[in-house]
């Protein structure tokens, strides 16, 4: 199965138009990061479909869907599910453009908070996440691991590669981390210096890896 190419990333950015300066409004910045997030969805799904997971679906209207997770409701972005098996597949998206250095820790409780409601309810199924950055984060340091980015690698990789349904709830069966260049309109979906378990090149067949695994029998609509 041939990888993507950074083109659908790249006109997903064109589509939201150019990002708010620095000294914007946090308002501003926010619901510029959540059209791109949208954005970014669409292209999951879409990237979801052409590898062969043709349930995958999409919120509509730009609200995510709503599932019962371990705690109360809890909102997915792209999804596999039906009313026999109830949900078998998310992949969320989340992104870091503005004050990534401030906001990490954040978007990191968010991420683990998302799989482990999702993972009670759901134990067997498969939950991706894919974390979109600002490249700035590349060169900004970071007390720890040196650099932002690397701090980002590394709390990610905690909560990575879920490989069965008894493995602790909180973890991802796959992560994926997109740099993004706004000034330039261009995307990085297998960066150098993230490792290639976390390329979002390689996550749609990760994740379709993964869900054949978890569910050998299954036929849409069944």
């Amino acid at each position: 199965m041939p990888m993507p190419d950074a083109s659908a990333v790249e006109d997903a950015m064109a589509a939201c138009g150019p990002a708010p300066a620095s000294d914007a409004s946090g308002a501003d910045k926010k619901n510029y990061t959540e059209r791109l997030s949208h954005a970014l969805s669409t292209v999951s799904r879409s990237e979801l479909v052409r590898v062969g997971l043709t349930a995958a679906r999409g919120a509509a209207r730009g609200r995510d869907k709503q599932f019962m997770g371990g705690l109360g409701p809890k909102g997915v972005d792209v999804f596999v599910a039906d009313e026999k098996h109830g949900l078998l597949l998310s992949s969320g998206t989340k992104g870091l453009m503005f004050d990534v250095r401030k906001n990490l820790l954040n978007r990191f409780r968010d991420m683990v908070a998302e799989a482990l409601e999702l993972h009670m309810r759901f134990p067997y199924a498969v939950c991706g996440h894919v974390l979109f950055i600002d490249t700035a984060a590349r060169t900004a340091s970071a007390r720890l691991h040196g650099t932002v980015l690397n701090r980002i690698v590394t709390l990610l990789d905690g909560i990575a590669n879920r490989r069965v349904p008894a493995d602790p709830p909180e973890l991802y069966e796959h992560i994926a981390v997109l740099l993004l260049d706004t000034a330039a309109s261009k995307a990085e979906i297998a960066p150098a210096d993230v490792p290639q378990s976390m390329h979002f090149a390689t996550y749609m067949d990760r994740m379709l890896r993964s869900f054949e695994q978890r569910n050998p029998f299954y036929e849409a609509g069944g």
